[in-house]
């Protein structure tokens, strides 16, 4: 496990400038499920039996989640829509498996010549099929693996590739304390745009959460970007004339604040099991979206859950990009094997 993980490591450690203009396929890395979005965006060590979990760490996949259908809607900005439908089915003896369809679009471009003359219009999207797989070893550890097939078509160009998720997560359950470990997007792509091949959006997590004993609230601390440590970068209007010399200077963010990009916490309230309340901050979202000019609450994300009609589950959660506005996330999930035991 030691030389794997050292291997990964190295494997990504050659990677400079800007986290979003590394990679291509970043859509693989919004959020579309309320309940997550609501956390920071990330909550890969929250146990809670929602098959929206384990999209994100398929080693939360287990025999509770069999029969869970979820979907999810986005407001995101512009014009964009992003969703996803999940379902998950466990075979006993073999695991839990989950089957997943992301998808966004771009909306409508105007297409112009040259010399500026509209053509009409053309549409971009993105596409992702995931297959999941998780498995319980005891009451201590689970692993998992989601493999996606990846399609992309911006204009007239097209792009495929493929990706796999690699997890790991370590429970306490007498401490209430999880542990997990995931590798995202280790993949490459087959088919480019044009000619050249670009890299995937590799990424280590590493998650801890602890639920209190007598306190239904449980809180979360993830560690995102780890293959990566410098997350700052090269920012225009950090810059200052120095009143002495003259010189312009830069004004780079501090080792502190860089360690910090790196860090997400998050927390769940869940006074009774049909409702529930999350908060979650991102630092480097915020840093990355702040104004300079005023106070914004770039970083911070909420949302609620409430259970209907005894088998929906319904949740909502608003995540803050910059003072203009934000994304509104919509979830819905059921369990179909509710259905067939009234049924029966």
């Amino acid at each position: 496990m030691k030389k794997l993980l050292t291997l990964v490591l190295f494997s990504f450690s050659t990677v400079y400038g800007q986290i979003g203009g590394q990679s291509i396929y970043q859509f693989l890395n919004v959020v579309p499920s309320a309940r997550v979005a609501a956390q920071g965006g990330n909550a890969i060590a929250n146990p809670e039996n929602d098959v929206n979990f384990s999209l994100w760490n398929p080693s939360l996949l287990n025999k509770e989640m069999s029969g869970q259908v979820a979907i999810s809607m986005v407001d995101y900005v512009s014009d964009i829509l992003l969703g996803d439908v999940t379902y998950a089915h466990h075979y006993d003896s073999v695991g839990t498996f989950s089957l997943g369809l992301r998808y966004m679009s771009y909306g409508e471009f105007d297409r112009a010549n040259s010399i500026g003359i509209r053509e009409g219009t053309f549409s971009a999207n993105d596409l992702a099929l995931t297959l999941g797989y998780g498995y319980t070893i005891d009451t201590n550890w689970s692993v998992g693996a989601n493999l996606k097939y990846i399609n992309s078509q911006l204009e007239t160009y097209n792009s495929a590739g493929i990706a796999l998720d690699l997890a790991a997560t370590y429970r306490i359950p007498k401490k209430r304390i999880v542990i997990a470990l995931v590798a995202k997007n280790i993949g490459f792509q087959f088919d480019p745009y044009y000619e050249e091949r670009e890299n995937l959006p590799f990424e280590l997590q590493l998650g801890f959460s602890s639920r209190f004993e007598h306190l239904p609230l449980r809180w979360q601390i993830t560690l995102e970007q780890l293959q990566k440590w410098d997350l700052r970068y090269d920012d225009p209007n950090n810059v200052r004339v120095n009143q002495l010399t003259g010189e312009v200077e830069v004004d780079e963010p501090s080792a502190f604040n860089n360690a910090l990009r790196h860090l997400v916490i998050a927390a769940e309230f869940t006074p009774v099991k049909a409702f529930n309340i999350q908060i979650g901050y991102n630092f480097r979202k915020n840093q990355e979206l702040k104004l300079d000019t005023r106070r914004t609450s770039a970083g911070l994300s909420f949302g609620v859950g409430i259970r209907v009609a005894k088998k929906i589950k319904i949740n909502y959660a608003r995540n803050a990009f910059h003072v203009a506005g934000g994304a509104n996330h919509f979830s819905i999930i059921t369990d179909l094997g509710d259905y067939k035991k009234k049924k029966g």
